[in-house]
């Protein structure tokens, strides 16, 4: 009888060595972006306590009541995988002064890792998937939004992302918030009829979550619909013209979307995302604004913030295709083909990796034949092979054996040094 194998839980995915080229490169090109602009790392842990996330996403969001895991621990306290990172960070820089210290310490920190929801799996949307986010605390003005959306920008510009796009809103104050829902909940009045029970559940629960429906009948019902704009004050409204006069300076195209409305209440004014259209029903690959009053919620303390997060999921599905982010290590094999001394093969190697960190060296299966060794060889991203064989060590010659017509080439150590210092 077969034994059944144990596969992994629906939604939390292997990443295979395949595609783990493609985090390497999104990972390289985060660190790096992230330090341009001075960002610190924050590391926080997976599990939080529930209460974290009903305070700061707020009970009635479909996170926190359809998609958390939350547990009950040994201790009889309530604990949950992290949804998201935001509060996450938040958390933790009130926990340990970085943010206020008998004042406001102005700050900009980065997070990468991983978050957990129980959504329906789809394609660039899993229940385990990668996050990139930024967070700046302290700042109030619209030039830190500038900075927030200059960082995205150039960070798909570094990745050679194509076909997205920036959408922006404001949602103004907390107020506007409420007013705009009344202005939803009238609107929608006369259509209560054409919604389906779950429209109606989210109509009276949080009504802006019906506007970013990818429903097309809801999308119809609403197209009439006032714009949010339309209802801001005006200090909100003064704020959002200084930005998109900003963003029409530095030449970064935005489309203003009433779409655009973050389903999680602890936004204010500034809101975006970054869309693309090949990725189905889950458009959106990046996506944050303002939120001035979480502080507030969760430490009781009142500090601006703006930030984002990046999913990385959906960022590899876009790019696992262009062959710019594609490009693979150079992996040049070591075959040794020695009788005598067998560890003057593991001697060379290890000089080699020394002395060029930047190439990746494979050393082939000594106990193998030749030819068994060369057809593995030429799998690999290399035009050539080095063989190391009794006389490397005696007479201090070795063979590059190349993968085209090219004939072999015999060479001393001094020169396997230089030949392969010409590699970029």
């Amino acid at each position: 009888m077969k034994r059944k194998i144990i596969q992994s839980i629906k939604g939390f995915n292997d990443i295979l060595p395949d595609k783990i080229d493609l985090y390497y490169s999104i990972e390289d090109s985060i660190t790096k972006i992230s330090n341009q602009y001075c960002l610190k790392e924050i590391r926080v842990p997976f599990i939080e306590k529930s209460d974290l996330f009903n305070r700061s996403i707020g009970k009635e969001t479909d996170i926190v009541t359809k998609e958390m895991y939350e547990f009950t621990d040994k201790n009889n306290d309530s604990i949950c995988l992290r949804p998201e990172g935001t509060a996450s960070i938040v958390r933790s820089a009130l926990e340990h002064n970085l943010i206020y210290d008998r004042g406001i310490k102005k700050q900009k920190y980065w997070y990468y890792g991983p978050m957990f929801r129980h959504e329906r799996p789809q394609k660039g949307r899993f229940r385990q998937f990668m996050q990139y986010g930024v967070e700046f605390f302290g700042y109030s003005d619209t030039n830190s939004d500038i900075e927030i959306i200059m960082l995205v920008n150039q960070l798909f510009n570094n990745l050679n992302l194509n076909n997205i796009t920036l959408h922006i809103n404001s949602l103004g104050s907390n107020n506007d918030r409420n007013k705009y829902k009344k202005i939803i909940l009238d609107y929608l009045d006369e259509f209560k009829k054409d919604l389906n029970e779950d429209q109606l559940k989210t109509l009276s629960k949080n009504p802006l979550r019906l506007l970013d429906s990818k429903d097309k009948n809801i999308k119809d019902i609403l197209k009439n619909i006032p714009s949010l704009i339309d209802s801001i004050n005006k200090d909100s409204k003064l704020r959002f013209t200084t930005l998109t006069s900003k963003l029409d300076e530095l030449k970064i195209k935005y489309i203003i979307d009433n779409t655009i409305v973050r389903g999680l209440d602890y936004y204010n004014d500034t809101v975006f995302e970054w869309k693309t259209n090949e990725l189905g029903s889950q458009d959106a690959i990046c996506a944050g604004g303002r939120y001035d009053s979480l502080v507030e919620k969760i430490g009781n303390i009142n500090i601006p913030a703006i930030g984002f997060a990046v999913g990385i999921e959906r960022i590899v599905e876009l790019i696992k295709n262009n062959t710019h982010t594609n490009k693979k290590n150079v992996e040049i094999p070591i075959i040794n083909i020695s009788e005598e001394n067998k560890i003057f093969c593991s001697k060379i190697s290890s000089e080699l990796r020394r002395q060029f960190s930047h190439i990746s060296f494979y050393n082939t299966d000594s106990s193998s034949s030749l030819s068994s060794q060369l057809k593995i060889s030429r799998k690999l991203n290399s035009s050539f092979a080095i063989i190391i064989s009794d006389k490397s060590e005696v007479e201090n010659i070795f063979t590059i054996k190349y993968f085209n017509k090219e004939p072999d080439n015999n060479l001393s150590k001094e020169q396997l040094f230089q030949h392969i210092e010409r590699i970029k």
